[in-house]
C-alpha cells in the first residue's frame, strides 16, 4: 500500500514520484517558483527571489551548526585544469560528456582546458595535499572544514 502526501487537494502517491523523482523534483522547483530552467544554457536555472530566501535561509542553518562546532569554510574556484579532472577520473565517469569546458580566454586559445568544476573532490584533493602534513600540530583553531 502507496503512502499518499496530500497537499491543496492534490494527491500524489510516493511511490510515482519516487520512480521519476528528477522529473518531480524539477515540477516542484518550477511550479514553486524556485528556480526558471527557461534559460537558454539547459541545465542553468535561474534562482527567483522565493527560491533564493529558501537558499539563504539553508545555508544560514549551515554556517550556524558548522560555526557553533569550530569549523571554517574555504571556497574554491569555479575551474579545473583538464589534467587535474584526468587524475580524478572515477568521479566524472559517467558525466564526462556534459562537462563544460573553457578553452579560450578573450581571443587567446588556453593552453590547457579547464572545465567548470564538477565535483568539489578534484579541486580540494590537491590543496588538502599542500595544507595537511599532519594534524598532530595543528590547534583546532586552525582547522579548515571543508564543505
Amino acid at each position: 500500500m502507496s503512502k499518499i502526501a496530500k497537499t491543496n487537494e492534490r494527491s500524489v502517491s510516493r511511490e510515482k514520484w519516487s520512480r521519476h523523482f528528477g522529473k518531480w523534483f524539477r515540477k516542484v522547483l518550477i511550479d514553486g517558483k524556485i528556480l526558471d530552467y527557461r534559460y537558454p544554457i539547459k541545465g542553468a536555472g535561474v534562482w527567483l527571489p522565493y527560491g533564493f530566501k529558501i537558499r539563504e535561509n539553508v545555508f544560514k542553518v549551515i554556517r550556524t551548526q558548522l560555526d557553533s562546532t569550530g569549523h571554517n569554510e574555504a571556497l574554491f574556484p569555479l575551474l579545473v585544469p583538464e589534467t587535474s579532472l584526468q587524475k580524478e577520473a572515477e568521479h566524472v565517469e559517467g558525466f564526462e560528456a556534459q562537462v563544460f569546458w573553457v578553452t579560450q580566454g578573450g581571443q587567446k586559445q588556453l593552453k590547457q582546458k579547464l572545465a567548470l568544476r564538477p565535483t568539489s573532490e578534484t579541486i580540494i584533493g590537491p590543496m588538502e595535499h599542500l595544507w595537511i602534513r599532519s594534524t598532530a600540530h595543528v590547534n583546532s583553531s586552525e582547522q579548515v572544514q571543508v564543505s
